[in-house]
């Protein structure tokens, strides 16, 4: 019995893996076949936003889905799942690359730093629908698909905040350098945009004091206090780790390793602030 429960849950997720390939494919990326762009053209560009779409779907559904509903239930929340997603990865990309086209830099022109930011944008957007659906279920699956986009939505405003807020420190102009192909401030950033998700996601998981405004503001608090953690531990290992040259001019050198050694100070102070947070 325990094998046919586990084989189910594979297949039952491969399902949902090659449903969320297809929408990226046909949908999403219109008229591009994913397979040519990475088997024939190689395209590192479109791997790295592939991979990033499919990690924080994985991570989105296996919160959102329950083997023990009604597969129409299923199919409305893994579609509702994947919609949003994409809807706000596109936001986000509207919103901190409005001046540039990202399907044309990944597609057209295998740029490899817009392929990271948008990967990391999915997997972000992943991170926080797992946070929004992990709370405990209702009587209603309109008041729980209710409060759970709420969450999601609140989580998006503190990713714009966070993200507006982190992204000063590092003092660059993201839309510039990502036009110019620069991997080391993609790197940095991708993990500036994980890190803070991450930290979004632990502050709206799981509401469980019965009244939304509490579970609201206990989820402000928490964001804030994470929010102002990371800062003094990015300050830190800043002061710490690269005391000896200016973080700036190594991202704009482009010193590829200084940006993934600045994107994983960001991942790290994120789970840092888990472990503080009251």
């Amino acid at each position: 019995m325990a094998i046919i429960n586990f084989l189910s849950m594979i297949i039952w997720f491969l399902t949902w893996i090659l449903i969320g390939k297809y929408v990226f494919d046909h949908l999403y990326y219109k008229n591009v076949s994913l397979e040519k762009e990475l088997l024939e053209r190689n395209n590192k560009a479109m791997a790295f936003s592939y991979t990033g779409f499919l990690i924080g779907f994985v991570f989105a559904i296996y919160e959102a889905l329950d083997p023990a509903c009604a597969i129409f239930i299923n199919a409305i929340t893994g579609f509702l799942v994947m919609f949003l997603i994409l809807f706000f990865t596109k936001l986000f990309d509207w919103v901190f690359l409005r001046d540039i086209d990202l399907s044309h830099e990944i597609v057209t022109s295998d740029n490899t730093s817009a392929g990271i930011i948008e990967g990391s944008f999915f997997f972000g957007m992943g991170l926080i629908l797992s946070g929004a659906f992990s709370g405990p279920g209702g009587s209603s699956i309109l008041k729980v698909y209710g409060e759970s986009i709420l969450f999601l939505i609140v989580g998006i405003i503190f990713l714009f905040i966070g993200s507006f807020i982190l992204s000063w420190l590092l003092k660059v102009n993201l839309q510039k350098e990502i036009k110019e192909n620069n991997m080391a401030v993609a790197s940095a950033f991708g993990g500036l945009f994980i890190g803070i998700s991450s930290v979004i996601k632990t502050a709206i998981s799981g509401p469980g004091s019965g009244t939304l405004g509490i579970d609201l503001k206990m989820s402000l608090l928490d964001f804030i206090f994470s929010l102002i953690l990371m800062i003094i531990f990015f300050l830190l290992f800043d002061l710490i780790l690269f005391r000896k040259f200016s973080l700036t001019k190594e991202l704009k050198e482009p010193n590829v390793g200084a940006g993934i050694m600045i994107g994983g100070v960001f991942i790290i102070s994120s789970v840092l602030s888990y472990f503080l947070m009251p």
